[in-house]
């Protein structure tokens, strides 16, 4: 699929599309250790649609979507988490299909003037260890990563790298 690329904010009338590209990415990502009934149950918890609208609305949260030909094919959720004083790559997820176009880097682009903008130094991310395409992209673009902590999706524990990458590099 070609077509120009538009990133925006989240609406309000973004969530189903947004649970949309979720779900097919985890599918695709997670799909391979996670059990499906863990996806499906981590998926209802914490992105369920009255979830999504309090993420949009809440101001510690930063979302983005980003639209090929009027369809919303990726998603960007930066939080600010005031307690530990940093600035998080929460989310980057892309359709499959359109995951070639270079849609994450863009996204990722705006994580970094956002970042900027707030005046943070650093960006931190966590990522599933056996998401093995998700580091390698991570450690592409800079980040270090430094700690391992569980997290669970379901009944299902599985590693989590915590990455930091400095803004001034």
């Amino acid at each position: 699929m070609s077509g120009k690329l538009i990133i925006r904010k989240c609406e309000a009338d973004d969530v189903e599309k947004v649970r949309n590209v979720l779900r097919l990415s985890w599918q695709q990502a997670y799909s391979p250790f996670v059990p499906q009934k863990d996806l499906d149950y981590y998926l209802d918890k914490e992105y369920s649609i009255n979830r999504l609208q309090e993420i949009f609305h809440n101001p510690n949260f930063i979302c983005f979507v980003a639209t090929v030909e009027m369809k919303i094919c990726g998603w960007l959720k930066l939080t600010i988490n005031k307690n530990e004083n940093r600035f998080y790559l929460s989310s980057v997820y892309v359709l499959p299909e359109n995951q070639k176009m270079k849609i994450g880097d863009k996204l990722y682009q705006i994580a970094r003037g956002e970042a900027k903008q707030k005046n943070y130094n650093e960006i931190y991310v966590g990522v599933i260890k056996q998401n093995e395409i998700a580091l390698k992209w991570y450690k592409k673009l800079g980040f270090e990563f430094f700690e391992e902590l569980p997290f669970a999706m379901g009944n299902t524990s599985i590693p989590h790298l915590i990455g930091r990458l400095c803004l001034s590099k």
